[in-house]
């Protein structure tokens, strides 16, 4: 399942003109589909609050045995900003920074070990180097993408697989 949404919102919800989607909503609607894997990617002001790190404390080390390559499943959230940032737009690229980076990533400008093949690790790093250096010279300032990764499995996700140009 792959879910984008480009919008309005605020560190509650997604504002879908006269109404309005909780964030913890769409997680729950998000999480409870019956894919097995979900990718929800939000480019919205303050999106950041789905991300937003809950607190957590050390355990010790244990020990993982795994016998067999397990299938990757599970669910990521990326968002354009943090829960206190605005996600910005910019009038030279008729639309956000965060999506400008993301798409053109798909497009191969992440693909880093130039193998055909754009994962989501790879898209992400470039959508969110791209967004800081981007915004960095904006009146509002820097923008900060975050993510959220519940997955399992071995292996990469592949999202964009390139045209081969030889």
């Amino acid at each position: 399942l792959f879910v984008y949404y480009s919008g309005h919102a605020d560190a509650e919800a997604l504002h879908l003109g006269a109404t309005a989607l909780q964030l913890g909503e769409l997680e729950q609607l998000v999480r409870g589909s019956a894919a097995t894997f979900r990718l929800l990617v939000l480019d919205a002001c303050r999106s950041g609050a789905l991300t937003r790190v809950k607190g957590g404390r050390p355990i010790p080390p244990f020990e993982l045995r795994a016998s067999e390559r397990a299938p990757g499943e599970g669910a990521v959230f990326l968002t354009s900003s943090s829960a206190s940032e605005d996600s910005q737009e910019s009038d030279e690229l008729r639309g956000s920074f965060f999506t400008h980076a993301f798409l053109s990533g798909l497009l191969g400008a992440a693909d880093e070990d130039g193998d055909g093949r754009v994962t989501l690790e790879e898209v992400y790093r470039h959508a969110y180097a791209a967004t800081l250096r981007n915004t960095s010279r904006t009146w509002a300032g820097t923008q900060h993408p975050t993510f959220q990764y519940d997955v399992r499995g071995q292996g990469d996700l592949v999202l964009a697989t390139l045209p081969s140009t030889g």
